[in-house]
């Protein structure tokens, strides 16, 4: 890949709470295809992002990928090709308004598949949850080890049923899968570099990243909105995590 022109990942996967499996969007056969446990991945990258489902106008809520909650985001509501910005700016000052349209944090993390493929997983609610009690004071050994998904767990948030996965440590990585990683951290590198065009103005920057963010969803959105079990259910600060 030049220059890190494109998104490296080639699926993104978010947890389907009625099925218990994590999922991806096959554009090309138009449905949801599940992903069978186990799952075994080494995580790269980590950045913030907005998405949701806004039911009464049926229409998707989609941000661009950030660092931190204290940079900008746009939000848009996209419908059928159309956008429609409805916040700009840190989380903390735009929460109440992305929320009352139906969008939510997610976490964007890049991940490494065993002989290399890089895909992404959308982490919000009770899986993003559980991944941050899984990884809390334990950063170090993503460096050299594998993350195993092998099963899920059912929690309940008032009359709401839901799942979640559960996170575990693998074996660490052996020497080809460390090569594997040292050209997927390229692609990683090379993506970030682009998106975040640090030599472009700001509003430009960030303008040219919801365009990029926009043709990324047109190839994974989901056919229907997502279901009420997929209850959001965290309650950290993402930017006081390590990892």
């Amino acid at each position: 890949m030049s220059a890190g022109t494109s998104n490296p990942a080639t699926k993104f996967l978010t947890w389907k709470s009625e099925h218990q499996k994590f999922a991806y969007w096959d554009k090309v056969e138009k449905t949801n295809v599940f992903v069978e446990m186990p799952i075994k991945f080494l995580a790269l990258s980590k950045y913030k992002t907005i998405k949701g489902w806004n039911q009464k106008k049926e229409g998707a809520i989609i941000s661009n990928e950030v660092k931190s909650l204290k940079d900008e985001f746009v939000v848009n509501f996209y419908k059928k090709g159309d956008r429609q910005e409805i916040a700009r700016g840190p989380w903390n000052e735009i929460k109440e308004t992305v929320e009352s349209w139906g969008g939510k944090y997610v976490e964007s993390v890049y991940v490494m598949l065993p002989g290399g493929e890089v895909v992404n997983l959308h982490l919000s609610g009770a899986s993003l949850s559980t991944w941050f009690e899984f990884q809390n004071n334990q950063t170090i050994r993503f460096f050299d080890a594998w993350v195993v998904v092998n099963g899920f767990k059912e929690g309940k948030s008032g009359a709401v049923k839901f799942t979640y996965p559960v996170f575990e440590w693998g074996e660490k990585i052996g020497k080809l899968d460390s090569a594997d990683a040292q050209n997927a951290d390229v692609l990683i590198a090379g993506y970030e570099a682009s998106y975040f065009q640090e030599v472009n103005p700001k509003r430009e920057r960030v303008d040219a990243a919801i365009n990029m963010v926009a043709k990324t969803f047109e190839a994974t959105r989901q056919p229907t909105p997502p279901p009420s079990s997929d209850k959001e259910y965290f309650d950290y600060d993402p930017d006081d995590l390590g990892f």
